[in-house]
């Protein structure tokens, strides 16, 4: 992963050492996320234990994403991110430590889990919100530095952190651990490195105003304006889907295509690179098509996909659909990043990306509760036709709405508090 890769001409100087950060951090991240299970097994043997620490990692957007989001508009968005490092870095140096001296427990992992899942929340959020003040809200550069963050996150969660988090969790079992760590160290200080524009003085009636007025601000913000509920409603449906998809991979990859257990592992490695790809095109392709068609493209696409990976039972085909699907997810997200990044003014960026976020991930549970019943109750494959009709579905039914023309009318309009206005212009 050399610079080359994600090339970052025009964005500046402190996008550059943004990415560099989200660069080392993510494969950090791939490298415990590839680990923590595998210790968890390790130390407690049973899948319930597993299943626990899963719940601890991803809970922690349920209960603080909207709270997060007031945080990160509040407070300088680079030392949200600095300190969240900071976190994450001091929760898995103990982790290691309990490690060494086989202190590890359930109760230990959990908590680990939770609060490196606390960490991210918070990190996440500034990060995405910190984009427009690093570079601008020019629809190219945004677009192209959105794109940037989507492949270097998918480079090192999925592509190359995993492995080496394997890998050095059978040479040494807190290895992966005190390498995520020392990423975290590293990404802070860049972080850190960033110099700001000088921004004015905090309004005195902000600190006065309740963190409940401002989460709700947020929230009416993103339900009163018909474009962003349209994303954030269309993602959560995606998100159904998806879920649905990759809870019943590792089944369909043994049941249907009859691979070996790597080859679970290199149907998520090719859903990597597709992200990749997708991450650095996105920018290119919503100037071509534009917005709107890339994410109503992207959401039929990525169904056509899924319904041949339920239809064709050959190994190679299955890998080139995971390529499209995570080639076209990537492009979507970075296409409803930038729109909303457009739309939402600086001061309540962060809480409209916090309730979006929640939004989307409430959909999670339902696709894995769904996906998991159709298979039970009738095949796997039947799970993979459901959701690829159910996405192509959802693509034309929300045309109307995320088309190119409305998309266009929705970023043209200036941006604005949700006070004295309903959004819908």
């Amino acid at each position: 992963m050399t610079a080359s890769v994600f090339p970052v001409t025009g964005l500046g100087s402190r996008f550059r050492r943004l990415l560099g950060a989200t660069l080392v951090s993510s494969v950090g991240t791939g490298m415990h996320s590839a680990a923590l299970p595998l210790l968890a097994l390790q130390s407690t043997s049973g899948p319930m234990a597993l299943s626990l620490v899963v719940v601890a990692a991803e809970i922690p957007w349920v209960l603080l994403s909207l709270h997060a989001g007031v945080v990160v508009d509040r407070w300088d968005r680079r030392r949200v991110m600095v300190w969240a490092d900071l976190g994450r870095f001091a929760v898995l140096v103990v982790l290691a430590v309990l490690i060494v001296t086989a202190r590890v427990d359930l109760v230990s992992l959990v908590l680990a889990a939770f609060l490196l899942g606390v960490g991210q929340v918070f990190f996440d959020l500034a990060a995405q919100s910190a984009i427009p003040d690093f570079v601008s809200r020019d629809p190219r550069k945004l677009a192209t530095a959105n794109g940037r963050i989507a492949a270097a996150e998918s480079n090192g969660e999925d592509f190359v952190g995993p492995p080496i988090g394997s890998a050095l969790f059978g040479v040494g079992n807190f290895l992966p651990f005190a390498g995520n760590a020392l990423s975290f160290a590293v990404s802070g200080l860049v972080i850190l490195s960033i110099r700001t524009d000088a921004k004015p003085e905090e309004k005195p009636e902000r600190h006065r105003e309740s963190m409940r007025s401002d989460i709700v601000e947020g929230v009416r913000f993103l339900f009163r304006n018909r474009t962003l509920r349209a994303l954030a409603v269309v993602s959560c449906l995606g998100n159904v889907a998806a879920t649905a998809q990759f809870a019943m991979l590792a089944l369909l990859a043994k049941e249907v295509l009859a691979l070996p257990d790597f080859g679970f592992g290199l149907l998520l490695t090719a859903t990597a690179v597709g992200a990749t790809i997708g991450g650095l095109a996105a920018a290119a392709a919503g100037r071509r098509f534009g917005p709107g068609t890339v994410v109503l493209t992207g959401k039929a696409g990525v169904g056509a996909a899924v319904l041949v990976l339920g239809l064709v039972a050959n190994a190679w085909v299955a890998a080139a659909m995971m390529v499209v699907t995570g080639a076209l997810m990537t492009a979507e997200k970075v296409v409803v990043s930038t729109v909303r990044q457009r739309i939402v003014p600086e001061e309540t960026l962060g809480r409209v990306l916090s309730s979006s976020r929640l939004v989307v991930m409430a959909g999670g549970p339902v696709g894995a509760a769904l996906g998991g019943v159709l298979a039970t109750v009738f095949d796997v494959r039947v799970s993979y036709v459901v959701a690829g009709v159910f996405l192509i579905l959802v693509a034309l039914v929300f045309r109307p709405v995320l088309n190119n023309r409305a998309l266009a009318s929705a970023t043209n309009r200036p941006a604005r508090r949700v006070a004295g206005t309903d959004g819908r212009g």
